[in-house]
């Protein structure tokens, strides 16, 4: 899976590439562990998350049922996108 750098009005900062260790977690079924690579780009991307699910191309993958698991692993929230402005 390739994923693209998106222009939502989102920081500079914003790349969902950091996200990337995340997915063989959100699609299988074991979370990953809280110091993982995974985790650490969650956290460094967390004012990013709201323009993340909005985003048809990376929100799909945040909104799987993988997500919600790996959201909790990493101790994170993945906003609601009804939430975000």
């Amino acid at each position: 899976m390739v994923m693209v750098q998106v222009h939502l009005g989102m920081a500079a900062d914003c790349n969902p590439v950091k996200l990337s260790p995340c997915l063989p977690f959100i699609t299988g079924n074991k979370p990953p562990p809280p110091d993982s690579p995974c985790c650490n780009g969650l956290h460094e991307q967390k004012d990013c998350l709201c323009g993340y699910v909005k985003d048809p191309n990376v929100g799909k993958y945040l909104k799987m049922p993988g997500a919600k698991t790996v959201a909790k692993a990493c101790n994170i929230a993945i906003p609601d996108p009804s939430k975000c402005h």
